[in-house]
């Protein structure tokens, strides 16, 4: 049997089983009995006992979700608010209103009450922004109906974006839980955990879920029904390339104008590349530039900003504006040969500014010159990372790995 592989993280340790030649199942590993003389160990945490459940249930995790081990609660209904919800507004309303995180009104007014199951715990929350970054606060009622402020859990982190933090039980036992996944690009779950003890807020433990994945071509738009044939023959080969790129530690970046960088992706499989190549790349930058600049004068020049507009051809769908939009997070315009001649291809995630889904979107474009004002559509594909079943669980243990907060 293959050992675990370990490896320090902000938690005391992170172990991966992967199911590959493992005869072993992780319910096994954490029933294991001690060596004789060895000390008794640690009962299994939460994220343990949840690791092992999604190993037995490999296929129930096929939906980004962990529903039947972790379940949030609803937010409690003003309407039915009793006395424990009415001190508890008070005294978290006020705290937060201090610290400016909530307003008397407006759309950041709203304080969201939940109910720690089995207790008198409380959780009160605002969530604004364009990161809708959330902010909470926790207490609990004592005997004599007085609500007092509670710490922060252990896992709390103000998670913003893709992630989300709820009240609510795992495996049954109350607990803060923050739960999402671990990039707005992926379908792998993070779910951290705070249990409730009888002493308060116990050890956060984490669970990552990761998932392996196939490209589907999930949609196409011809404009020119040559170039679309010979390009769909490849939008899957782009996609994962384009994937492998940003799982650079560091992805390649080439210089332009002032010093500025920009993305070096580029798809070297479709045959001999033109010296033309990089030259078109560089004119579509630069008509990008034009294009923003000319929309906001006196802008300063920054081609991390930029992107093109996605090739519909006329299409509508109901959220097509983020389905069918580049992200300009790592937005690259690359050259690509089609059956000997030069086009412009340019790929990246969907999207709004910096806000990415997990669709590859690919263009492909007119090779421009130098004094074009736009570019020239004739095709695009849409291509999902679609899971393709269980790869493994991370469980971490001690302590709460923060993510960064994305700008505002």
């Amino acid at each position: 049997m293959r050992s675990p592989a370990c490896s320090k993280t902000p938690f005391r340790m992170s172990c991966r089983l992967i199911a590959q030649g493992v005869t072993l199942s992780a319910g096994a590993l954490l029933a294991a009995a001690p060596l004789a003389g060895a000390a008794t160990p640690k009962p299994p945490s939460l994220c343990q006992q949840v690791a092992a459940q999604v190993w037995q249930s490999a296929a129930a995790v096929s939906d980004r979700s962990l529903s039947p081990w972790v379940a949030a609660v609803k937010t409690d209904d003003p309407g039915t608010w009793g006395p424990h919800e009415i001190a508890v507004n008070e005294l978290l309303r006020h705290r937060l209103e201090a610290q400016g995180l909530l307003f008397a009104s407006g759309p950041n007014s709203i304080l969201a009450l939940e109910h720690l199951p089995g207790t008198n715990v409380y959780m009160g929350s605002t969530t604004a922004g364009t990161a809708h970054c959330q902010s909470a606060m926790f207490a609990e009622v004592g005997a004599d109906g007085f609500a007092r402020a509670l710490p922060e859990p252990e896992g709390y982190t103000g998670p913003c974006w893709n992630m989300h933090g709820n009240l609510g039980t795992v495996l049954g036992k109350p607990a803060y839980i923050e739960a999402g996944t671990a990039s707005s690009t992926t379908d792998d779950t993070v779910t951290r955990v705070t249990p409730w003890t009888a002493d308060g807020w116990g050890r956060a433990c984490q669970v990552t879920v990761e998932l392996n994945y196939k490209f589907e071509l999930r949609k196409q738009f011809c404009g020119e029904q040559a170039v679309c044939l010979a390009a769909g023959a490849i939008a899957l080969n782009v996609a994962a390339d384009y994937f492998a790129y940003r799982q650079r530690p560091t992805p390649l970046m080439k210089p332009i104008d002032r010093d500025q960088q920009i993305p070096d992706f580029q798809y070297l499989h479709g045959g001999a590349m033109s010296t033309q190549g990089p030259a078109a790349v560089s004119d579509a930058w630069h008509i990008l530039a034009r294009q923003n600049q000319a929309q906001y004068p006196g802008a300063p020049l920054l081609y991390g900003l930029y992107t093109s507009v996605f090739p519909t051809f006329g299409y509508h769908a109901a959220n097509d504006v983020w389905d069918y939009s580049f992200s300009y997070v790592d937005f690259a315009p690359f050259p690509l040969m089609l059956d000997g001649h030069l086009y412009l291809g340019a790929v990246g995630h969907n999207g709004v500014g910096w806000r990415e889904g997990s669709r590859t979107l690919i263009a492909v474009y007119e090779a421009p010159g130098p004094d074009q004002h736009d570019l020239i559509p004739l095709a695009g594909f849409a291509v999902d990372r679609v899971p393709d079943g269980l790869k493994g669980t991370v469980v971490a243990e001690g302590g709460s790995a923060v993510p960064a907060r994305p700008a505002m």
